[in-house]
């Protein structure tokens, strides 16, 4: 299976970049999703018309609330 350190390494040899930026850029978009989910906004994110990730029910209604079973 391939990892996202294959791929930086691959990019990053391929258009001789220095490795460090085609990390950042390739990471921006999770430390991006990780930012807005922390962030008290409760809208769904959308990947360029990929995928969603959407929070459940419980966590749109009280972000901060802690989850007990």
């Amino acid at each position: 299976m391939i990892t996202l350190d294959d791929v930086i390494k691959q990019v990053s040899k391929n258009l001789d970049i220095d490795r460090d930026i085609v990390n950042a850029v390739c990471k921006h978009v999770f430390q991006q999703t990780v930012d807005i989910m922390k962030s008290d906004d409760t809208s769904d994110i959308l990947f360029n018309e990929m995928f969603k990730f959407k929070l459940k029910r419980r966590f749109k209604e009280d972000k901060n609330r802690q989850y007990s079973k």
